[in-house]
């Protein structure tokens, strides 16, 4: 067998080798927290620009938020005229639904409704046909 090391020697091994671990854990340590502080500050920045334009979207006028209406052509009032009597024969268990199509809930929503609470969604395109 080696010899034996001297413990003095292996003393002085181990106390450098915890030496330098420390001091390469510390240095990490130090780098980590400086990146984590600099993440930290660009959150921050970031909660802050989103606070405020919340409260800018806050104050939004409703009307702004509303698409504009569309341009009326010449042809339109003639078909919105035969559209009014139809919507006058609507039958009372419908009525709900066309009137969801009217205030801009989606056709295919409305539809899955009606098939949900037990109406024929045929008859939606009956009473309210899509305007193109």
């Amino acid at each position: 067998m080696g010899e034996a090391i001297e413990p003095k020697k292996l003393i002085a091994v181990v106390n450098a080798f915890a030496i330098m671990t420390s001091e390469f854990l510390n240095h990490f340590c130090t780098e980590a927290h400086n990146k984590l502080s600099q993440v930290n500050h660009q959150i921050e920045k970031i909660e802050a620009l989103a606070a405020i334009l919340e409260y800018k979207l806050n104050y939004i006028p409703a009307e702004q938020l509303q698409p504009p209406p569309k341009p009326v052509e010449p042809g339109v009032p003639a078909q919105q005229e035969e559209q009014q009597p139809q919507k006058e024969e609507v039958p009372e268990n419908l009525k709900k639904y066309v009137r969801m199509v009217d205030v801009g809930v989606p056709r295919p929503a409305v539809k899955h409704k009606m098939t949900a609470d037990g109406e024929d969604p045929a008859l939606l395109d009956k009473y309210s046909p899509p305007i193109d």
